[in-house]
């Protein structure tokens, strides 16, 4: 049986997007012949998969470099010649941007995951005046845009895109591994004691979140409230599993809030199932968001779950049934929703189990895989349909 060939672009990027890219690339590498152009970052977590999957190092800078994309343009030219792509999936805004142009050269169909909203870009990247005019301009090289959530859908095409080429596939999680009562603390590695320390031991309620260290999460926010609760509940503690460029500026308002001895930074967590099944409350404040595996894996795990009301996470979370949603940037709101919860016993266990039935029916990682491989067999049967194999 002759094997397609499917090449991965994706910029660089850590966390939800890395972890839903190994995953589609430790699934199709047993019926596709894979290959991986990325930054170095991406590639020391799926090493394991060494000799099954062929990995090019792509020196895609995430900011605006004209010359350099110039040349990952031409890099990405190379790869596609060589490797003789069938098709193309890019992973974000800035890989589309220099990947579409080199695909086209072959004529190779092109699928772009659009991940994240534009409306909180990282300013380091792109402006987001500059992303709306070149992916205008470049939608008519677009095979097909896959959306994380209904919200990123109805943003692009709040855009101008073509609706017609826009379908929603919702990320998902290995449910089996983040399941109520399967995170058993005698089944910690050492690693895991080590990284966990801080919430071992401890007697009190303790309300999490997880993600980059990054304006957009809202972490800011999350310190801000936790402050507001500590009055009224002294002995809850407040843990933040990532890591992230912003780091020293959310421990320095720890500081002027009298909150370093109540929040706790555990850095980058490898052991989440762990960490999760330490909790008692997982928040998440998000100011902007695509589809938050943070809170699918939380939820899946029965954690009760209070979110912002932004992105997709309303189409993860049912307010009232499986968590609660608040307005985003609304301190007040989200103290009174810990605060809530942290009273009602009784509610936290009905909400953390409800989210945790619902998020393993509606975004198990079969669910995802299964939708994604259907788009791919669809997008190259019209490409093979429309031109015959690419030239090498």
């Amino acid at each position: 049986m002759i094997r397609k060939k499917l090449l991965y672009v994706a910029r660089p990027q850590t966390g939800g997007m890395s972890r839903h890219l190994r995953t589609l690339i430790t699934h199709f590498s047993r019926q596709w012949d894979v290959c991986v152009a990325a930054p170095s970052a991406l590639l020391t977590p799926v090493d394991r998969m060494a000799g099954v999957v062929k990995y090019v190092k792509l020196s895609l800078p995430g900011h605006a470099a004209p010359l350099r994309d110039i040349a990952v343009l031409m890099q990405l030219v190379r790869i596609c010649r060589e490797e003789r792509a069938e098709l193309v999936h890019v992973h974000g805004y800035k890989a589309a941007l220099v990947t579409l142009p080199a695909a086209r050269l072959f004529r190779c169909p092109v699928l772009v995951t659009v991940h994240n909203s534009l409306l909180y870009p990282d300013k380091s990247i792109l402006p987001e005046s500059y992303f709306h005019r070149v992916l205008r301009g470049l939608d008519p090289l677009v095979a097909r845009y896959i959306t994380v959530s209904e919200a990123l859908q109805r943003e692009l095409m709040g855009r101008g895109i073509n609706p017609g080429k826009i379908v929603t596939i919702y990320n998902g999680i290995d449910t089996r591994k983040f399941a109520v009562n399967m995170c058993s603390r005698k089944a910690w590695t050492k690693e895991g004691k080590e990284e966990l320390l801080p919430l071992q031991g401890f007697p009190g309620l303790k309300v999490g979140t997880a993600g980059r260290l990054v304006f957009h999460k809202g972490l800011d926010l999350f310190i801000r409230a936790a402050a507001r609760v500590a009055k009224q509940y002294p002995e809850v503690r407040f843990f933040i599993a990532g890591e992230g460029p912003e780091r020293a500026k959310l421990e320095s308002l720890c500081d002027l809030l009298g909150m370093r001895e109540k929040v706790f930074f555990l850095g980058h967590v490898n052991q989440m199932p762990a960490y999760l099944s330490c909790l008692d409350l997982f928040v998440l404040p998000s100011r902007s968001e695509g589809l938050s595996l943070s809170l699918l894996e939380a939820g899946s795990s029965g954690l009760p779950l209070i979110a912002s009301a932004v992105g997709g996470i309303p189409e993860i979370i049912r307010h009232g049934k499986t968590g609660l949603l608040v307005p985003s940037e609304d301190v007040i709101a989200l103290e009174k929703a810990i605060s809530w919860l942290i009273s009602q016993p009784r509610n936290r266990k009905k909400l953390g189990q409800e989210a945790a039935g619902d998020i393993r029916s509606r975004f198990a990682e079969e669910n995802m895989l299964k939708e994604t491989e259907k788009v791919y067999e669809e997008v190259f049967s019209q490409s093979a349909k429309g031109k015959g194999s690419c030239p090498v």
